[in-house]
């Protein structure tokens, strides 16, 4: 949410991209955490941001906003991951599904247990992407996600 509210563009592709208008990857999130039972001992937090350049089939933000700096946004994700950091799990939740491409989508998701295609219907309270599929409803914690209908422009 921080990324994609500093960058003033584009929107959410489950589970941790930034996609521009378009549907071309702008940014990309990973997140790596050592969790032992509830408590989280250390994690490391990793921000992939086009700003001024792109590779081959996705987008940079100059393209959107042509006077922005790597300054700029540097310091608007970290005013912006310091907001959401404070915030509930509710707001976040909440401002999330606002800037989703995913939800009310048809999706294709590569989990660990094979494939999933259905309509990503929902986030529940932990983050988990909820996917209806004929065979019922389908709780996703991690996965790849494609978006049907955008899968050149949305693939990873």
């Amino acid at each position: 949410m921080a990324v994609a509210r500093a960058a003033g563009v584009g929107g959410l592709k489950w589970p941790n991209d930034l996609l521009a208008p378009d549907g071309r990857k702008l940014a990309g999130i990973l997140l790596e955490a050592d969790l032992r039972g509830e408590e989280a001992r250390r994690a490391v937090l990793g921000i992939g941001l086009n700003v001024s350049a792109a590779p081959d089939g996705a987008a940079h933000l100059r393209e959107f906003v042509p006077e922005v700096t790597r300054a700029g946004v540097l310091g608007a994700v970290l005013r912006e991951l310091h907001t959401w950091l404070s915030g509930t799990p509710e707001e976040v939740l909440s401002a999330w599904r606002a800037a989703s491409l995913t939800l009310g989508r048809p999706v294709r998701v590569q989990t660990p247990a094979g494939p999933l295609e259905g309509l990503a219907t929902d986030l529940d309270a932990r983050g988990s992407l909820l996917v209806q599929t004929p065979e019922g409803l389908h709780t996703v914690s991690a996965g790849d996600v494609q978006l049907i209908g955008m899968l050149g422009a949305a693939s990873p």
